[in-house]
This record gives structure tokens, sequence and C-alpha cells, in this order.
């Protein structure tokens, strides 16, 4: 996959908008702090870019998506149909 992977707790976005919203609404907000955590929130959003952008298949359409998915699902099946049917043929012999 992704060479530069992040781990899930990485792009868990939704402690860091909390900070920013409890640094923002102290009763005197230190301005420094409230800077702070919008960069590290900022940041944060970055890497989840970046991780959106190295995902297989985001290059194609929503609907070529699901077409390649139909494809896919097909050959599954047609494939698990022949395994059955090697499987169930009890004319194959391993001894010959």
């Amino acid at each position: 996959m992704a060479s530069n992977s992040y781990g899930e707790e990485e792009l868990n976005l939704l402690p860091a908008v909390y900070e920013v919203i409890r640094s923002i609404e102290k009763d005197s907000p230190d301005m420094n702090q409230v800077n702070q955590k919008l960069n590290e929130l900022k940041t944060k959003f970055q890497k989840a870019r970046e991780c959106v952008d190295k995902l297989p298949g985001i290059q194609y359409s929503k609907e070529e998506q699901l077409k390649r998915v139909a494809i896919l699902h097909k050959q599954m099946e047609l494939k698990t149909k022949l395994l059955q049917k090697y499987k169930n043929e009890s004319s194959f012999d391993v001894n010959q």
C-alpha cells in the first residue's frame, strides 16, 4: 500500500477538532494555544489528504469503481463454480 502509512489514531480528526473548540471556548482563550491547536488540526488534515490520494483506485470515478467491482465479483463467482466442479468431479484421479 502506501509507503507513508499512518495509524488510525493519527488520522482521527475528532480529538483535534475537540481540542480546538475547547481552547476557543475558554473564558480567556490563549491565542498561542488556539493557533497551536489549529496547526495540529491542519497537519492532521494534510496527512489525511495524503492517505486518500494514495488509496488504490482513487483515479477511477464511482461508476468505474462499481463496474470494476461487478466484473471482479462475476470472475470470483465463475472461479468458485469451477473449483466446486473440479472438487465434485469423481473422475479426477491423483494416482494416474
